[in-house]
C-alpha cells in the first residue's frame, strides 16, 4: 500500500495497514496486489478527500454607523470605538463587513439580545438612550467558537435645558427696557395706525 505516489509499504492479507497520514484535499491511496507468479498485478485506488480546517478568523474589514465617524479610526485589529450624537437623534444603525465570508454577525444595544446582521448592510435602527449606549457588534467564526465583539459607545446629548433668547425685536415700535436675555418683561408704544404687529 502507498499514499499519494509515495513508497509502497507491505501489506498483511485481512488485516489493517499502518497509520496513512492525510494531506487536506485529495489523497490517493493505492493497494497493489501481486499475483503468486510475481508478475501479474492488480491496482485498486481509493480517493481520500480532506475537508479544510474551518476558519477561525473573527475579523471585521470594515464597522460603519450613522452616528457619524467612529474614534479611533476603524482597523480590524481595535475593537473599541466611541461616537457621540445630538439629543434629537433617538436611534442609529451600524454597518459591519465580515472580513471572512465564512463568519456570522450578530449585533445588540445595551446588554440586550442579539440579532442576526448581514456583512455590508445596515442594522436594525437601535434605539439611544440619554447618556453612554454600548453597542456590540458579535462576530462568530466558521469554527463556531472563535469570536470577537467589537463595540462601539455612542454617547446621546442630554436634553438642553436653555430657555432664553439671544434677541428679540418688533417689527414697530421699541422695547423698552432694551432687550436683555435675563429681563423678561418689556413695554413698547406704537402709534395709531399701526394695527398689527
Amino acid at each position: 500500500v502507498r499514499i499519494n505516489g509515495g513508497s509502497y509499504t507491505s501489506l498483511t492479507s485481512g488485516a489493517a495497514s499502518g497509520s496513512l497520514s492525510l494531506n487536506v484535499g485529495s489523497n490517493t491511496i493505492d493497494v497493489l496486489v501481486t499475483a503468486q507468479d510475481g508478475t501479474t498485478t492488480k491496482t485498486y485506488t481509493i480517493t481520500v478527500t480532506r475537508a479544510a480546517s474551518l476558519s477561525t478568523n473573527a475579523d471585521l474589514s470594515a464597522l460603519t454607523t450613522t452616528a457619524g465617524s467612529v474614534s479611533p479610526s476603524f482597523a480590524a485589529g481595535t475593537t473599541s470605538y466611541t461616537a457621540s450624537v445630538l439629543y434629537a437623534v433617538t436611534s442609529v444603525t451600524v454597518t459591519a463587513t465580515k472580513a471572512d465570508v465564512t463568519a456570522s454577525l450578530q449585533v445588540r444595544v445595551n446588554g440586550g439580545s442579539y440579532t442576526a446582521l448581514t456583512s455590508g448592510s445596515a442594522s436594525g435602527a437601535l434605539s439611544l438612550n440619554v447618556g453612554a449606549n454600548t453597542i456590540d457588534v458579535l462576530v462568530t467564526a466558521e469554527d463556531g467558537t472563535t469570536t470577537k465583539t467589537y463595540t462601539i459607545t455612542v454617547t446621546r446629548a442630554a436634553a438642553s435645558t436653555v430657555s432664553t433668547l439671544s434677541a428679540m425685536t418688533l417689527s414697530s415700535g421699541t422695547l423698552s427696557p432694551s432687550f436683555a436675555s435675563g429681563t423678561t418683561a418689556y413695554t413698547a408704544s406704537v402709534i395709531n395706525t399701526t394695527t398689527s404687529l
